[in-house]
């Protein structure tokens, strides 16, 4: 992500930051034939015979320009959804694929929308991005057609998270990564007397990993060394503190001229949630610091600890590592006497926009198709994508085990909430920021190089220094 405060040569500075949330919002997709293994034919007959309502067909021919980068095992997903639109509509869809690197795609999707022949629909990671193409007047504002019975009856929590800007829609969502999940190992706790679906609090929390510490195990395992793990603690955290309203409005601060001068970095709840890392990190496994993410994943995998944070991605390695154990998920714990729920999600979010030129009659009945059940269904089974939308869960054709682990998932969302989700922070807050006071800030925690006050001290100064130099417009 890289918002228009922060351009030319911060352009590269933001590439490696990018490209990591983008990966890891992308990684379902990745490993998407192995997911899929068992879909075959079947389904590619499901979607072609699927109903043709929603939409007439337009009596002049109108083509859409849908400028994205779902290319590989996704990219005969999408022709075929693609056809089927056409087929039932009679509005053509150019599909201009792009290569999915952050460091290139999201500078090609503001120069697209720059040029005097922009795309109609746009995919491009939620937050900044967005919010600076919805400033710049290039992008329909969607509030309204989200608003119709049709839309609301559809959408779960994330459908717009990320793309909602001055109390207006400028998106739709085209699928999420749920971020704020506790793996466990059932049997690895057993050992200790813990019983994960007992625990709903952080204090239950760190209850339970005092008794796996006391028996001489490893409560949590993390490759902190990678940064961004240290940080989505963090993210966690503060969302239980804060809540969403206000952590996006705090995320917000950021990036966004003209914020409201509250909450702050430095408020009670903020301080809180970054003393609570530094509360719980002497439950992780010895060496964490120096150990990568992807060491880390083999760790608990290999039954080496009793509970792993890590998003909805994590799949992956469970199919390529194949544990002996079936991994068990829940929602990070609540803090008590902190308005954040244990329902509630933090996510990466990708968003569909129309471009303000585009014809909007196409464009709603493309988004009208996007939502509707069998479409997602078809999408979210054939791609191993998390969809923030209603639909059949039931009988996916999904890898063993990830069936269940990808409905739990889903579940996840679609109990969460209307306004249930919020950004990771590496989406959220402006990059050099998360870099620099959050990714790397928490190895500063981890170490005692620095306090959570002193750290967040730091963040609002930058905060309030940005809000200075960009006064509303």
């Amino acid at each position: 992500m890289m918002p228009d405060h922060v351009n030319g040569a911060a352009d590269d500075a933001a590439a490696q930051p990018s490209d990591v949330a983008i990966s890891r919002k992308q990684a379902l997709k990745v490993g998407a034939s192995a997911l899929t293994a068992v879909a075959g034919a079947s389904a590619l007959a499901e979607v072609a015979g699927a109903r043709t309502v929603d939409a007439r067909v337009v009596s002049s021919p109108v083509t859409l320009t849908f400028f994205n980068r779902i290319t590989g095992t996704s990219l005969p997903v999408i022709t075929t959804l693609l056809n089927k639109f056409t087929k039932e509509t009679g509005i053509q869809v150019k599909n201009a694929t792009q290569p999915s690197s952050g460091a290139t795609y999201q500078p090609a999707v503001r120069t697209a929308f720059a040029s005097s022949t922009p795309p109609d629909i746009a995919d491009d990671i939620a937050g900044p991005e967005v919010f600076n193409l919805a400033r710049a007047g290039v992008i329909r504002d969607l509030t309204a057609f989200y608003n119709s019975p049709e839309i609301q009856s559809r959408v779960t929590a994330g459908a717009t998270t990320g793309a909602v800007l001055d109390g207006k829609v400028w998106g739709l969502s085209d699928g999420v990564s749920v971020g704020n999940i506790l793996w466990y190992n059932r049997d690895y706790l057993k050992k200790y007397g813990v019983d994960a679906s007992r625990i709903h609090t952080w204090s239950q929390f760190l209850q339970a990993c005092q008794t796996i510490k006391k028996g001489g195990g490893t409560p949590i395992v993390i490759g902190a060394k990678d940064l961004w793990p240290g940080g989505h603690w963090l993210t966690d955290l503060t969302q239980r503190t804060l809540g969403d309203a206000a952590t996006t409005t705090l995320y917000n601060r950021t990036v966004v001229p003209g914020s409201p001068a509250t909450p702050k970095w430095t408020d009670p709840a903020v301080v809180k949630a970054f003393q609570a890392l530094v509360d719980v990190a002497p439950y992780f496994q010895q060496g964490f610091v120096g150990e990568s993410q992807g060491a880390a994943d083999g760790i608990f995998l290999q039954g080496g600890g009793g509970f792993y944070e890590m998003g909805s991605w994590f799949v992956n390695s469970i199919l390529q590592l194949k544990p002996s154990f079936t991994p068990g998920l829940m929602l990070f714990p609540a803090l008590e006497g902190y308005p954040g729920l244990q329902k509630q999600v933090t996510i990466a979010n990708g968003i569909l926009m129309a471009s303000a030129k585009a014809p909007f009659d196409a464009v709603k009945k493309f988004y009208l198709f996007w939502t509707r059940p069998d479409n997602v269904r078809y999408y979210s089974e054939s791609t191993a994508t998390v969809m923030p939308y209603k639909y059949d869960t039931k009988n996916l054709a999904l890898a063993s085990p990830i069936k269940g682990i990808f409905a739990q998932v889903v579940s996840f969302l679609n109990n969460a909430g209307p306004n249930g989700a919020i950004l990771f922070n590496d989406e959220a807050v402006d990059v050099n920021m998360y870099t620099k006071y959050i990714w790397q800030g928490s190895t500063g925690l981890f170490s005692g190089a620095i306090t959570p006050t002193q750290l967040l001290g730091q963040l609002e100064a930058a905060t309030a220094a940005f809000q200075s130099s960009h006064p509303k417009k």
